[in-house]
């Protein structure tokens, strides 16, 4: 581990899509990223077990993260800041307290917040909005990971710097190539079988609309949602993330219904393999990556009826969504994504470190 860095990185867990991220920005900066356990919230790669990345990386715990002590891991945070200098200090949203803290012990000017909520999913009113204010008025400036996350420091009246970066990390991208359509059209659902991803709206839509649906993940719900549905569902357990793109390029659209999802990365992804999309109007990147590029559908969440029509519009559409998919320059987005980091400190003294 180095004793100066251009960027900290203080998260939670190592998903393998911020791991990519890191990696990029680590070709032209030097980054410690800064970790307190595994969890299953994201699909976490294991970092010990690779030798694949140009950056540092640092665990305060190692193990559950949802297991972890508040005071230990705080600690250890503290010791490891007093050990080097930064010029940056990311930190990734405001749910980890020990973080939330550590914003009002470091210099404001080098705070710089990492966000993928959005005002869909985050509410600043009551005793959680005032913390929230106090935290992010720690920050001197913010990456909202698109336009309505931007929205949320808009609310609020943020003042610092303000750089979209259009997604949450970067995924890996292997050759691909045109794929051909299927009659009738094939569904495809990515992602963990719990409540908050909607799932059992899914299948009763398609339960009654007889079209074929494939879901993959695993979770909780598995068992309750495999007895619910009929013949035409079909469940694919859990699938490496590397592996997925055979599922995609296997079917056609693209369905994530959740109550909440504050990026949704797997739209990208789908997108990426030439699937256009339905989403739910609660998916954080339903507004960049679907309504604007014109890619698919969005629907009510809570509502079979604007998901039923929304897949009528899907099959009556289909050509001209799966046209503007093929348009989309990811190499451009990726490079933009990096960019919004950069930007942060390219204007800096090179000495500029604290």
């Amino acid at each position: 581990m180095k004793k100066e860095y251009d960027f900290v990185y203080l998260t939670n867990t190592p998903s393998f899509y911020k791991l990519n991220l890191c990696n990029e920005i680590a070709q032209t900066h030097s980054l410690l990223l800064v970790l307190y356990g595994y969890g299953s919230e994201a699909v976490n790669k294991v970092l010990e077990a690779s030798n694949d990345f140009d950056f540092d990386y640092y665990f305060l715990k190692k193990g559950d993260s949802n297991k972890r002590n508040f005071l230990y891991v705080f600690m250890r945070l503290l010791k490891l800041m007093r050990c080097i200098r930064c010029r940056k200090v990311l930190y990734a949203g405001w749910l980890a307290p020990e973080y939330n803290l550590y914003a009002f012990l470091s210099p404001k000017y080098r705070n710089v917040m990492v966000c993928e909520s959005s005002i869909l999913d985050v509410s600043m009113t009551g005793l959680s909005g005032w913390v929230k204010r106090k935290i992010i008025n720690r920050m001197s400036a913010v990456l909202p990971s698109g336009k309505p996350h931007a929205q949320l420091f808009d609310i609020i009246g943020f003042k610092g710097e303000k750089h979209i970066t259009g997604s949450v990390g970067i995924f890996y991208k292997p050759e691909r190539k045109l794929k051909e359509i299927h009659t009738p059209l094939q569904y495809l659902y990515v992602g963990r079988l719990v409540a908050v991803k909607n799932v059992e709206l899914l299948i009763d839509e398609f339960n009654r609309n007889g079209k074929p649906l494939t879901i993959v993940g695993n979770g909780i719900l598995e068992t309750k949602l495999k007895d619910k549905a009929k013949s035409n569902i079909s469940f694919a357990g859990f699938i490496e993330n590397e592996k997925l793109g055979n599922i995609y390029q296997s079917h056609d659209v693209f369905i994530l219904p959740s109550y909440s999802e504050t990026w949704g990365l797997v739209v990208e992804e789908a997108l990426y393999w030439g699937l256009p999309v339905i989403v739910s109007n609660q998916v954080g990147s339903s507004v960049d990556m679907v309504q604007e590029l014109g890619t698919g559908c969005i629907f009510e969440s809570r509502n079979r009826n604007s998901l039923h029509t929304a897949i009528e519009t899907m099959e009556q559409h289909f050509d001209e969504y799966q046209r503007n998919v093929w348009k989309i320059d990811w190499e451009k987005r990726d490079k933009q994504q990096i960019q919004a980091y950069i930007s942060l400190i390219e204007n800096e003294s090179s000495s500029n470190y604290c």
